[in-house]
C-alpha cells in the first residue's frame, strides 16, 4: 500500500500534492471524530445499566452537578443526546471526508486526462503513423477513468478507514488490551490472508480485462468506421463475433475480480457473529454483575458496527486496486512523455538527426520565419522510416520559388507525401535541410513557419458540427470571423452552393465525417479550411484524387484562381491538374529525376510522356514496397 501511495503521490502536482495532505488532516479529524462517537456510548449504557454511578463515578456525578440535571431520566436524556450528537457530528465529517475524497479524486482524473491529451499533441507527427488511435483514446479516457474509479478514490477510501480503524481501535485499547489485540488480530489476519492468496490473481484479471476492453473498443471503432463497406463484404456479422467474444473476456474478468472482493465480508460476518457471543459470555464471566459488562458490550458491538464495514472498504479498495494496476501503469507510462522524455514505447520511428545547418551559427536556429518572400529549398534532404530497409527519400533538391505553382509527380509510393510532411513540418529528415528564405525550419521555428500554411489533403476530415466551424477548424465559436469564412468559401467555389442550397447556410450541419455531403462539396470545404487564415503557402496533397473528372475539374479550377497570389505546391496523382504548373518535379528513386513544364517533359523525357498518355501513375514494385 505504501509503495501505491507513493506512485500516486508522483502523478499529482504541488497544488494538488498541499490539497492531498489537507485531504488527510480531515481523514484524520474524521477518525478523531468517528472514535469520540463510538465511545460517547460508555457513558450512556452505564448509566442506563447502573443509575447509582450518578453518585459513585466522580466524572458523571461532577457532569450531573454541572448541568443541574433533575433527575436520572433528564440525565440519560441529557447523555444520549449527547452521543446521537456527536454520532451525527462524526457522520457529517465522514460525508465531508468522502465527499472531499470524490471530488480531489475526478479533479485528479480531469488532470491526468489533459496530460496524457497534451503530451499526445507534443509528440512528432511519426509516433500517430505507428500507434493505433483507439488505444490513444482509451488511454486518455478510459484507463484514467479505471485510475480514477478503481486506484485513486478506492485507496483514498482505504486510507481515510484505516485511520478510522487506528483511532477506534487504540480507543479500545484504552478499555482492554488484550480484547483489542486479539479482536485486530483476528480480523486482520482472515483479511491478509485472504488478500495475499488473491493478489495476483486479481492482478491478472485486471490485465486480462484492460486487454479485452482495448480489443473490444478498437473493434467497435472498426465496425462503425467501416460499416458500409462491411455490410457489402457480407462482414459484418464476423466483426461482430469478435467483438462479442472480447466483450464476453472483459466481462469475465469483470466479475470474476468483483466476487473474489467479497469472499471475505462472508468470512468476516460469520466471524463476527461468533465473537459477539464469545464476547458476551467473556464479560459475564469476567463480571459479576451484567450491568457492569452491559456498557462494555454496547461498545464491543457498536466498535464491530464500524469497524466491519471499514474492514471490509480496505479489503474491496485493494482488490480493486490490484485489478486496475495495468491502467496505472499504463497512464504513468504516457506522462513520461512529458516534458520530451518520451517512453519507451513512445519513440517516434523516425530516428533524426538535428536539423543544424553546416557553418551556421547556432543562433540562427532562433529566427521566426515570417511571410514567405522568395523560396522554399529543400537541400540534400535524406528520409527513412524505421520499418524501411532502405531511405525512401535519397539526397533530394529541390527549390519552389514565391508565389509560383509547382507538382510534385512520380510513381505511387514514391515519396512524394512524405515531401509534403517534411515541408509541413510535421516530418524530420536524417540529413538535409529544409529553408525558407534561407532560414532552416528547426524544432525552434517550425510553429511559426506552420502558420504560413494551408493544407489540402486527400481525404478532408470534418467533425460533426456546422460548415462554418469545419471551414474554421479549430476556432472558438466567439473567435471565428464569419467574413472570413464566406471570402475563404467564394474562393474554393464553395458559396453559392451554401447559400442556395442549404436552408441553415453555414449553420447547417456537415454530420459526423462530412456523411451528409458529397466528395465535391467536402474537398471545396477542404480548401475553404485552408484557405481561412490566408496562408502564403498552400500544399494539395492528391487533393482531387478521388473525385471523378468532372468534380475534379470544377475544384481545380477554383485552385486555379488563386495561382500566382499564393504559392501552391501540389502533389499530383493525374497529370491533367498539374498542366498549369509553372514548374513539376519528376521524382524516381527518391530524388529529383527531372524538372520544367508539361510541355517540356513531354518533350524530353519518356518516363513522363508515358505517364500522360496512360493518364496515371505507374506501378512500381520498390515504392509499393516502401509505401507512401
Amino acid at each position: 500500500m505504501w509503495l501505491l501511495i507513493k506512485r500516486l503521490q508522483a502523478l499529482l502536482n504541488p497544488k494538488e500534492r498541499r490539497l492531498s495532505y489537507a485531504l488527510l488532516g480531515l481523514m484524520v479529524l474524521a477518525g478523531l471524530i468517528d472514535a469520540l462517537g463510538v465511545s460517547s456510548i460508555l457513558p450512556f449504557m452505564a448509566v442506563v445499566g447502573n443509575p447509582d454511578l450518578i453518585q459513585t463515578n466522580p466524572w458523571l456525578h461532577r457532569l450531573f452537578t454541572w448541568g443541574e440535571f433533575e433527575s436520572t431520566t433528564t440525565f440519560l436524556v441529557g447523555l444520549g443526546s449527547a452521543a446521537l450528537g456527536v454520532m451525527v457530528l462524526s457522520n457529517a465529517v465522514s460525508l465531508a471526508s468522502s465527499s472531499a475524497i470524490i471530488r480531489f479524486s475526478y479533479n485528479l482524473g480531469h488532470s491526468l486526462s489533459t496530460q496524457i491529451l497534451s503530451s499526445y499533441v507534443q509528440q512528432p507527427y511519426a509516433y500517430f503513423l505507428e500507434h493505433n488511435s483507439s488505444n490513444l483514446v482509451l488511454n486518455c479516457t478510459d484507463d484514467v477513468a479505471r485510475v480514477v474509479n478503481g486506484i485513486i478514490n478506492p485507496t483514498l477510501q482505504a486510507i481515510a478507514k484505516a485511520i478510522v480503524t487506528i483511532c477506534i481501535l487504540l480507543l479500545v485499547v484504552w478499555v482492554d488490551p488484550w480484547l483489542a489485540v486479539l479482536f485486530g488480530t483476528v480480523i486482520g489476519t482472515v483479511y491478509a490472508v485472504v488478500f495475499l492468496n488473491i493478489r495476483r490473481k486479481v492482478t491478472n484479471f485486471g490485465r486480462a480485462s484492460k486487454a479485452a476492453n482495448r480489443e473490444r473498443f478498437r473493434l467497435a471503432t472498426e465496425i462503425l468506421h467501416g460499416i458500409k463497406e462491411l455490410k457489402i463484404l457480407g462482414q459484418d456479422e464476423a466483426y461482430q463475433e469478435r467483438f462479442a467474444k472480447c466483450s464476453a473476456l472483459y466481462a469475465k474478468n469483470q466479475w470474476m475480480s468483483a466476487a473474489v472482493s467479497h469472499v471475505p465480508r462472508y468470512a468476516i460476518e460469520s466471524i463476527a457473529f461468533g465473537s459477539v457471543i464469545l464476547l458476551v459470555l467473556y464479560l459475564l464471566a469476567t463480571h459479576q454483575d451484567f450491568k457492569e459488562a452491559l456498557p462494555l458490550m454496547a461498545l464491543y458491538a457498536f466498535t464491530a458496527y464500524r469497524l466491519l464495514p471499514a474492514f471490509q472498504q480496505i479489503f474491496s479498495s485493494a482488490t480493486t486496486a490490484r485489478f486496475n494496476m495495468g491502467s496505472l501503469e499504463a497512464v504513468e507510462e504516457k506522462l513520461k512523455t512529458l516534458g520530451g522524455t518520451p517512453a519507451s514505447d513512445t519513440k517516434p520511428i523516425v530516428e533524426a538527426k538535428p536539423r543544424l545547418p553546416v557553418n551556421e551559427d547556432v543562433g540562427s536556429l532562433q529566427q521566426e520565419v515570417g511571410p514567405l518572400q522568395q523560396e522554399i529549398v529543400l537541400e540534400n534532404l535524406v528520409f527513412q522510416y524505421s520499418n524501411a530497409p532502405v531511405p525512401l527519400i535519397n539526397n533530394l533538391n529541390l527549390t519552389i520559388q514565391r508565389n509560383t505553382t509547382v507538382a510534385i509527380v512520380g510513381s505511387s509510393g514514391g515519396g512524394k507525401t512524405t515531401i509534403v510532411d517534411i515541408i509541413l513540418g510535421l516530418l524530420e529528415p536524417q540529413d538535409g535541410t529544409l529553408l525558407v528564405d534561407g532560414i532552416p525550419i528547426t524544432a525552434s521555428n517550425v510553429t511559426s513557419w506552420q502558420k504560413h500554411l494551408g493544407y489540402v489533403p486527400q481525404h478532408i476530415y470534418l467533425a460533426d458540427d456546422t460548415l462554418a466551424a469545419n471551414i474554421a477548424f479549430g476556432v472558438t465559436s466567439r473567435d471565428l470571423d464569419v467574413d472570413r469564412v464566406e471570402h475563404a468559401a467564394q474562393i474554393a467555389k464553395l458559396h453559392e452552393f451554401v447559400v442556395e442550397e442549404l436552408p441553415n447556410g453555414y449553420e447547417t450541419m456537415v454530420g459526423e465525417r462530412g456523411v451528409k455531403l458529397s466528395g465535391g462539396q467536402r474537398q471545396r470545404i477542404g480548401i475553404a479550411r485552408a484557405l481561412y487564415s490566408d496562408p502564403d503557402v498552400l500544399i494539395l496533397d492528391e487533393a482531387t484524387s478521388a473525385l471523378d473528372s468532372l468534380t475534379e475539374d470544377a475544384v481545380t479550377d477554383a485552385i486555379r484562381d488563386i495561382y500566382h497570389e499564393k504559392t501552391v505546391i501540389m502533389i499530383a496523382h493525374r497529370l491533367r491538374t498539374v498542366q498549369q504548373a509553372d514548374v513539376i518535379y519528376l521524382l524516381e528513386n527518391g530524388s529529383v529525376a527531372d524538372q520544367g513544364t508539361y510541355a517540356e517533359l513531354l518533350e524530353k523525357n519518356e518516363i513522363f510522356r508515358r505517364m500522360a498518355k496512360e493518364g496515371m501513375q505507374p506501378a512500381d514494385d520498390y515504392y509499393s514496397r516502401i509505401g507512401n
